[in-house]
């Protein structure tokens, strides 16, 4: 089996419980968002009085806090139709691919998510049955670069099918002390010796192997670097290993560091550290995307093949894409709205998170989204190796 995420990914979103807007959530859900490790799982119910109910069930498999628990968008929706939500949770996206790959997931759970990268090779194991766009209405209401073109007809519309609805998205750049030193222009700019122990490297080998491309000016979104050019990759971070503090194991901790001003700058980097150090009262971290490149993720909603009760699954994910569901989802998650009528209903620390004005730009240009090479032809490196080449970096 893949193995496909490092410990900073694996955690980074059960972080948004700790550093962001979800832990006042937690508190007032009780027992409802408790659950955070693979396997487990939690429970909302509706309203028993839901007039004009659905009274379905949505099971759901996937990251914690990608069940929109805690956003009243969704407790409305779900209170009015009388809708049972119960939910398992993940560690790592490989659970995911095992779940529904293998068989186990089919007939169970009749929502999940995929991040960009796996839609083709989900498609190939058949996992996403093909969505009923019928059924989803407020998704024409989505920047147009999620619905239509070339970035959505490879990734989510392909074959004649819709796969999946890209809710949720965002960027990998360098975090910074605006205070202490300018916007990084460069990744090249963390090299100089005036920084020397003053950065951090994350511990994430998709972003920083994606952002190592993009500086050696070798990208590819299908992902496909020779065995040599991986190498040259892990030999860009490993000059900047050696003028960093320290490999950092997770965003959380990054945005630690900020705080106690044990670093000035660290890469990757993730939009949403700016509210985890704000949060800790550091409202001086900033995100920045240098002139290279950067990394970037977008999760989508898919229906598992053998999906059942699909009426009450199709609504609440129609009731997801609108306006407010997608300002509550921004603001909860930290991340990226796909719905331009969220943007002016967030507070303005959220807005400013992502570049809504220029996204088009950002996702085609700037910081396209990449292949999880989990198959490739011969002479390409694979995901596996990706792995091993940045742990033998650590451990170096």
């Amino acid at each position: 089996m893949i193995s496909d995420e490092s410990p900073a990914m694996r955690f980074s979103r059960r972080e948004l419980l700790k550093y962001g807007s979800l832990l006042a959530a937690t508190a007032s859900a009780g027992p409802v968002l408790a659950a955070c490790s693979s396997g487990s799982t939690s429970t909302a119910t509706g309203s028993s009085a839901g007039s004009g109910s659905m009274a379905g069930t949505v099971n759901f498999y996937s990251w914690q806090g990608y069940d929109l628990l805690p956003e009243p968008a969704l407790k409305a929706w779900r209170k009015k139709h009388d809708v049972l939500i119960h939910s398992t949770y993940v560690s790592t996206h490989n659970d995911i691919t095992a779940k529904f790959s293998t068989g186990g997931g089919h007939g169970i759970y009749n929502l999940s998510t995929y991040e960009a990268g796996y839609g083709p090779y989900y498609v190939g194991l058949k996992i996403p049955s093909p969505i009923d766009m019928s059924k989803v209405p407020n998704f024409q209401q989505v920047y147009p670069i999620f619905r239509q073109g070339a970035v959505s007809s490879r990734w989510w519309n392909f074959g004649g099918h819709q796969w999946a609805l890209p809710f949720t998205w965002g960027l990998q750049g360098v975090n910074y002390d605006a205070t202490k030193i300018k916007p990084p222009a460069s990744y090249n700019d963390l090299l100089s010796p005036s920084l020397k122990g003053k950065i951090g490297v994350t511990d994430d080998p998709v972003a920083a192997i994606v952002i190592g491309a993009h500086v050696l000016g070798i990208f590819r979104s299908d992902s496909r670097y020779t065995p040599a050019q991986l190498n040259q990759i892990i030999g860009f971070w490993s000059k900047m290993k050696k003028n960093a503090r320290l490999v950092i194991p997770s965003y959380g901790n990054m945005a630690d560091l900020f705080v106690a001003g044990e670093i000035v700058a660290a890469t990757p980097g993730w939009s949403a550290v700016n509210s985890f150090a704000a949060a800790k009262g550091d409202k001086n971290v900033q995100h920045t995307l240098p002139k290279e490149g950067s990394a970037t993720f977008c999760d989508a909603f898919m229906v598992p093949t053998g999906a059942t009760d699909l009426d009450t699954v199709y609504g609440y994910i129609n009731e997801a894409f609108s306006p407010q569901a997608q300002a509550q989802e921004a603001e909860n998650l930290v991340q990226g709205a796909v719905n331009p009528q969220a943007v002016p209903l967030m507070d303005a620390a959220t807005r400013g998170l992502y570049p809504y004005n220029n996204i088009d730009q950002v996702l085609t240009v700037t910081a396209p989204l990449e292949e999880i090479p989990v198959t490739v032809p011969s002479g390409y490196a694979n995901f596996n190796d990706w792995n091993t080449a940045w742990e033998s970096f650590k451990a170096s």
